[in-house]
This record gives structure tokens, sequence and C-alpha cells, in this order.
């Protein structure tokens, strides 16, 4: 899967790394941590989970587990964040 993050009827502020997201479309407010907002970030439907993790990796200088990204991408679709294909 090559997730495509949903960006339309969304209203984002940026707040220390955390996203705090309006859904107009689905009338909620979530909120995403530092890891799934980097994540979401990541969504651009080019790459898959594992290209996902090696991308944040690379960038942060750090070993980040696919089990990770796979968390918060379930997060990311629960919260409807995702556009579906």
């Amino acid at each position: 899967m090559r997730p495509i993050a949903r960006t339309n009827d969304l209203v984002i502020k940026r707040d220390t790394g955390e996203l705090f997201i309006e859904d107009i479309l689905n009338h909620s407010y979530i909120h995403l941590n530092p890891t799934s907002a980097y994540v979401w970030e990541k969504c651009d439907g080019s790459k898959d989970s594992q290209e996902i993790a090696r991308e944040i990796g690379n960038e942060l200088g750090v070993s980040v587990s696919e089990r990770v990204v796979l968390m918060a991408l379930d997060r990311l679709k629960g919260e409807r964040l995702l556009e579906v294909c």
C-alpha cells in the first residue's frame, strides 16, 4: 500500500512538531503526535510503509521500525486522514 494523505476539508495547525487538525468534512478534531504527524506528511502515494520508515530514519539519523509506521498508518486510517483508493 502506498498511502496518500487526505488534505481537503482540513484546517491544520502545527505546534512543536504536533499537528492539530480540524476535519470540517467529518466534524472532528484530531491531535497527531510528532511521529504520526511525520508519517502523515510522508504519505504522498509514492512510498510504502517500509520506504516511509527508511526515509524518516535517514532524515532523523535513527533507525525507524516499519511497525511504528504501520501503527501510525492505522491511526491515520481510523481518523480518516488518508485518501480512499
